[in-house]
């Protein structure tokens, strides 16, 4: 892969260019790093804001490892961990990481968070999803599902989400950042995860995002102090209790 030293929101990156020096841009973004090192986290930035240094030459860095991949289990005060388990220091690690995250989407990305949860698997289950627009407006919505698994909130958060962007109106063509921190979510929908449980939703969720072409699903650390994340997961127990609302402000 070859690089060029660039400049994003003041700071020192790598941009990711093509045989002619020219910043790769995929949905109106580039892929970024911070760091020249083996194993660096590999962010997407907004194609505008990212000015490459003209007397930059093109550099073959070792390979990065995409940010919005799901983690490996690591040994305790190492990686992210388990919510529930973190160690303090974990939870600052994905904590800073999903910052790290937010700060490289451009100001023109929709950011939606999800989660979904119940009280006992299967149990009283709900869905709740946040959207913030670039101009500010934001809409909450949470969704009771009677018994289900956490598998199933997890899942009907996203479509939730997706509930709230069309109704929103916002245009299949716009950036969208996706932000769930179930790793099942993220695997079946993509990542190739074979769908054993749950097939017809997982089926129907994954011909949904073929619509948005510039959405992008990330995984992120649940529970480490990310405010949307938590207002999801806030949602997600009205839910378990029974509530389904929406609201835009």
């Amino acid at each position: 892969m070859s690089w060029r030293r660039a400049r994003f929101k003041e700071k020192d990156v790598w941009v990711e260019v093509d045989e002619q020096g020219t910043p790769l841009v995929r949905g109106g973004r580039s892929p970024i790093r911070y760091s020249p090192k083996s194993g660096a986290k590999i962010y997407r930035a907004g194609a505008s804001r990212v000015e490459v240094d003209p007397a930059a030459s093109v550099e073959e860095l070792s390979p990065g490892i995409n940010a919005d991949a799901a983690p490996r289990r690591a040994s305790k005060g190492s990686g992210f961990g388990s919510a529930g388990t973190r160690t303090a220091g974990q939870a600052a690690m994905a904590r800073d990481a999903a910052r790290a995250l937010l700060d490289s989407l451009s100001a023109e990305t929709v950011r939606v968070f999800t989660d979904g949860g119940c009280r006992g698997n299967p149990g009283p289950a709900g869905s709740g999803a946040v959207v913030v627009l670039p101009d500010g407006r934001r809409g909450e919505a949470s969704r009771a599902l009677g018994r289900a698994t956490n598998n199933v909130g997890e899942l009907t958060a996203i479509a939730l989400a997706l509930d709230l962007l069309e109704g929103a109106g916002v245009s299949e063509s716009e950036p969208i950042a996706l932000f769930t921190d179930s790793s099942y979510a993220n695997g079946v929908l993509t990542r190739g995860w074979k769908a054993k449980a749950n097939r017809d939703l997982i089926l129907g969720l994954r011909e949904r995002l073929t619509r948005w072409p510039n959405l992008t699903v990330y995984w992120v650390a649940g529970h480490v102090g990310i405010p949307e994340n938590e207002r999801a997961d806030a949602l997600a127990n009205l839910g378990v209790d029974g509530v389904t609302r929406t609201e835009w402000r």
